[in-house]
């Protein structure tokens, strides 16, 4: 009795499996396009679908196009953030990032005429 592709379904099998159990989300960097104006860089960051709270997201202040980091800090439990007082008029580089919740990454200008704070939906990782 020939047990050859038996052994070759059960090495196939198996490779799936342990690829199922190592399986990690894919994360994608999203870029909100254009420049969201708000009074300060303070908000509060959720999880889409279900508007949960997202607490312990990094949130980085960084140079031009998000090339180097000024400034990270994590939402409270709250999901809540801030920066403190900023330079009205100035552009300013924010990124949101966790494991498991895709980065995102917005421009933000500084003016009174906005909302008082940022409102951030991040999307879990698929």
């Amino acid at each position: 009795m020939n047990t050859e592709p038996a052994k070759v379904l059960l090495i196939g099998a198996l490779i799936i499996c342990v690829s199922f159990l190592d399986a990690h989300p894919q994360t994608m960097d999203i870029e909100k396009a254009g420049v969201v104006v708000a009074r300060t860089l303070a908000g509060h960051v959720d999880l889409a679908l279900t508007k949960v709270p997202a607490k312990g997201i990094t949130v980085d202040l960084c140079t031009p196009h998000w090339q180097a980091v000024t400034a990270s800090i994590q939402t409270d439990e709250n999901g809540h953030f801030s920066f403190g007082r900023r330079n009205r008029g100035k552009l300013f580089y924010l990124r949101f990032s966790a494991p498991g919740v895709n980065t995102y990454k917005m421009r933000v200008r500084i003016d009174s005429r906005g909302p008082h704070e940022l409102k951030i939906h991040l999307a879990v990782a698929t």
